[in-house]
């Protein structure tokens, strides 16, 4: 519990059908709940995702909210150690990194969504989910061509160890009975955003949910190493309710000075209402 606020979290990560190593690393220790995923085609992408969470977590402090410095002070020890990682190898090391931390904003609790790569948040109300997270990958910047052929998904363009590896980031209310899904893409390559939708609004604790999440994506194929992290909030936040004159999606944040900025664009929202 913290500052009232009652949280149930549960990770489960898993190889996959395909893969010989998982390269995801996982953190869910409130306040702070990451996925990071090493880049696929990389040396040590396994040595990369481990370094870039060991680095986030050990200036987040846990059992308390957090703060917008901190966390852009712990993102910032995340690229050092990823490119310490890719010092001296051929082909590099890289992750991508993605999460919710619970921060104190002027005088409120609040979620601080921050993305960098294409593993997801998503936020889970009622029978409604909503994608909080874009993708920075080259399909979702360009689209299809003008030949209709679409550009694989897996082509990302940011990342911890890239050129670029700035981070999105996003300000969400702390509310009573939401539910938060945090994933590499491990997870979304295999299940659709209806079946996520359905998984998550039949119920159950947290660490049935994530392990039934695992099993679809295994089911599926398994393409990849999956990681799910899914977090409930049991009590103390603010009540929410379904309907078109509420905002999904609060306030976003530059990654420069993680100063309060418009959001450029919104992920379609999934059953329910939408707003």
């Amino acid at each position: 519990m913290m500052q009232g606020v009652q949280l149930e979290a549960a990770v489960v990560s898993d190889v996959g059908r395909k893969r010989q190593v998982n390269e995801d690393t996982a953190l869910a220790l409130s306040p702070a709940f990451i996925v990071a995923d090493g880049m696929g085609g990389h040396e040590a992408g396994d040595l990369a995702s481990q370094a870039a969470v060991a680095a986030f977590s050990e200036r987040i402090a846990p059992g308390r909210p957090s703060t917008v410095v901190e966390v852009s002070e712990a993102l910032d020890a995340s690229r050092i150690a990823v490119a310490h990682v890719a010092e001296g190898r051929a082909h590099g090391a890289g992750c991508t990194f993605t999460g919710a931390v619970l921060v104190e904003n002027e005088g409120e609790l609040n979620w601080l969504v921050v993305n960098i790569g294409d593993s997801r948040v998503y936020l889970h109300r009622g029978a409604e989910l909503q994608q909080v997270t874009v993708d920075h990958s080259l399909r979702d910047e360009v689209g299809p061509a003008a030949d209709g052929t679409r550009v694989p998904r897996n082509v990302i363009t940011r990342a911890l160890g890239s050129a670029d590896t700035t981070a999105d980031s996003w300000l969400l209310p702390v509310e009573t009975g939401a539910r938060l899904l945090i994933c590499s893409d491990g997870l979304t390559t295999e299940i659709d955003g209806e079946e996520l939708r359905a998984t998550l609004t039949m119920g159950g604790r947290a660490e049935s949910v994530a392990a039934e999440l695992v099993r679809r994506a295994n089911e599926a194929g398994g393409r990849d190493n999956i990681t799910v992290v899914v977090v409930d909030i049991l009590a103390g936040g603010l009540a929410w309710h379904l309907g078109p004159e509420r905002s999904t999606i609060g306030e976003t944040y530059d990654d420069d000075t993680l100063t309060a900025t418009v959001p450029r664009r919104r992920p379609p929202v999934l059953g329910g209402a939408t707003s």
